[in-house]
């Protein structure tokens, strides 16, 4: 067995209470990812699958085992005499280099096989950070409704010492009271999403009991990178596992017409045998060779041609993904980086001052309900828009990590 399956299998197998003594504290990206790649068990099904393709290497280098054929013939009850015995020892001899082009197809499969588990990790890797992402956002959100909702809550209690001081009336006092229901479904909706991102996050890691203790911490902030988007093609065409996959595909394809050709040479079974008829004893050889003058192994030799073909063709097809993803991905990258630029550097600052502004003008009456509901919506809807665009950044970069099979954030 491998060494990296060994690592998946004795997570797999490692005991519940284990496993959710990990989940006990927030974790940290890193260790979610580790997490994850000791216990999904679809990773784990992945793995076993490339131990199963793997024992075929084993069973690709066997030798044919040698054969026993014991007769008995004439045989009388009361003269052992007029025994006839033959005994006759034979195997089959292969030609053509047989089982060296069964083995060279046998690795290269498992070869391929590897590349698919990296591939479906690689998917894996992805979802887990979206879903990561996501988890701290809805966090973040969480927060942000949860303040949003105290402080209306002071806005609403100083109200009611308006109200009381004869300086609102009750109309006046019952809108504002009636407002606060959209800071109450706001923060309800903001811990229904984050339960959901918590749930998708644990069944994403394989963990099924899923807790409310499980949690994350991190921070929605990108750090500056430095990606040099010259050597990206070459990094992707290098590192993607499925276009790997595709590229060995073709080398296996080529060892499996090697082997049909191998597999149209003529064999031969070669033999000792013994047999004794009575008194008399006699030993001989025996050379057994099929007469092939039907089945050369035609239809193996122009499937794995064409096989050789189709292969090739798809490898062309998974380079032009490859690239065509990265494409994308970077293209992806430069709108959200424009977006978040316009939060970070304008939006969000000037919402602020509009609600402090506003908020002061409106307790010290100055300004109508409506203006001061209005500035808490923009703010609101600004902070969601940043912290949305903060999110967009980050999964831009696990998705252009993701198209070129390597790590760019640190």
């Amino acid at each position: 067995m491998s060494k990296f399956c060994l690592g998946v299998f004795m997570g797999l197998f490692a005991c519940v209470a284990s496993a959710q003594a990990q989940a006990d504290h927030p974790l940290t990206l890193p260790e979610v990812l580790q997490l994850a790649r000791s216990h999904n068990p679809n990773l784990a099904s992945q793995a076993l699958q490339l131990e199963a393709t793997r024992a075929n290497e084993v069973t690709a280098g066997l030798r044919a085992n040698p054969e026993l054929a014991i007769s008995k013939e004439d045989l009388s009850l009361t003269s052992l005499t007029q025994v006839d015995e033959t005994f006759n020892v034979s195997r089959l001899f292969e030609r053509g280099n047989k089982r060296r082009y069964r083995i060279e197809s046998a690795t290269l499969a498992t070869v391929v096989a590897k590349h698919t588990y990296d591939d479906f990790e690689r998917q894996l890797v992805l979802n887990i950070k979206q879903s990561f992402v996501s988890l701290l956002l809805a966090k973040a959100n969480l927060q942000l409704a949860e303040q949003n909702r105290q402080d209306y809550a002071k806005t609403v209690e100083l109200s009611r010492i308006r109200f009381s001081a004869g300086e609102i009336s009750r109309t006046e006092l019952d809108r504002i009271e009636l407002q606060a229901s959209r800071f109450e479904t706001d923060a309800l909706n903001a811990t229904q999403a984050m339960s959901q991102a918590r749930t998708q996050l644990q069944s994403l890691v394989g963990l099924d009991d899923f807790s409310d203790k499980f949690d994350v911490v991190g921070e929605l902030t990108v750090p500056a990178l430095q990606i040099d988007r010259s050597k990206l093609r070459d990094e992707a065409l290098a590192a993607r596992p499925d276009y790997l996959a595709a590229l060995e595909q073709v080398h296996k394809s080529e060892a499996d017409i090697k082997l049909a050709d191998a597999n149209g040479a003529t064999d031969f079974v070669a033999g000792a045998e013994y047999k004794r008829n009575g008194p008399d004893n006699f030993t001989g050889v025996t050379l057994g060779i099929p007469l092939r003058f039907f089945d050369r192994n035609q239809g193996e030799k122009l499937r794995t041609r064409r096989t050789l073909d189709a292969s090739r063709a798809a490898e062309r097809a998974a380079r032009i993904q490859v690239l065509a993803d990265l494409n994308q991905a970077l293209a992806a990258l430069d709108s959200a980086q424009r977006i978040s630029q316009l939060y970070d550097g304008d939006y969000l600052d000037k919402a602020k001052q509009v609600r402090k502004r506003v908020e002061f003008s409106y307790r010290h009456g100055a300004t109508s309900l409506l203006d001061y509901i209005q500035a808490l919506r923009e703010y609101r809807d600004t902070e969601l828009a940043w912290r949305a665009s903060t999110a967009q950044l980050l999964n831009a970069i696990h998705q252009l990590s993701f198209v070129t099979g390597t790590e760019l954030l640190p």
